[in-house]
């Protein structure tokens, strides 16, 4: 499995005029545009998307919808986030009919007025062929995954006991 953000490259070629009153005005070029077929969960008519960087060093990115352009996801790589995350790597590339090296993996994040509550949704993680750009969101039916998972809960020292 590849770093989602390498793979989704910068290749030369036609662009799409993006204007979003979150992102400003903008081209991306159009061979950086995914594609969901079936569009994701609760918004199947926003099949056009693109990553955008949030700042350098960051692990947090944007997935835009270019077919509505207000309509943003903040998305990140799990295994950065969740500790002994084990993506559902053999289905995804079963799924986008792709070899392993060109599958890119992402996960929604939810973040609350409280960022100490963030939560990622690992039940349902985003998956692209960075070949063809082509994307889904899969539903792990009987996960042990939540849609909840809190990303700084897991990663705050236990305490000790008294």
């Amino acid at each position: 499995m590849v770093d989602a953000a390498e793979q989704l490259g910068d290749d030369a070629g036609a662009t799409i005029h993006v204007r979003s009153r979150r992102f400003g005005t903008f081209d991306v070029p159009a061979d950086r545009v995914l594609t969901f077929p079936q569009g994701l969960i609760g918004f199947p008519e926003a099949s056009r998307f693109v990553i955008l960087e949030h700042r350098p060093g960051s692990p947090f990115r944007w997935m835009l919808s270019l077919d509505d352009p207000e309509l943003g996801f903040a998305v990140a790589n799990p295994g950065e986030l969740v500790a002994g995350y084990e993506p559902p790597l053999e289905l995804a590339c079963r799924l986008l009919q792709a070899p392993a090296e060109h599958v890119a993996l992402f996960v929604i994040v939810t973040i609350p007025s409280d960022p100490s509550a963030m939560t990622v949704n690992l039940m349902a993680p985003v998956v692209v062929d960075t070949r063809t750009r082509a994307a889904r969101q899969l539903v792990l039916e009987g996960s042990r995954l939540g849609t909840g998972h809190r990303v700084l809960a897991a990663m705050e020292p236990a305490q000790p006991e008294r």
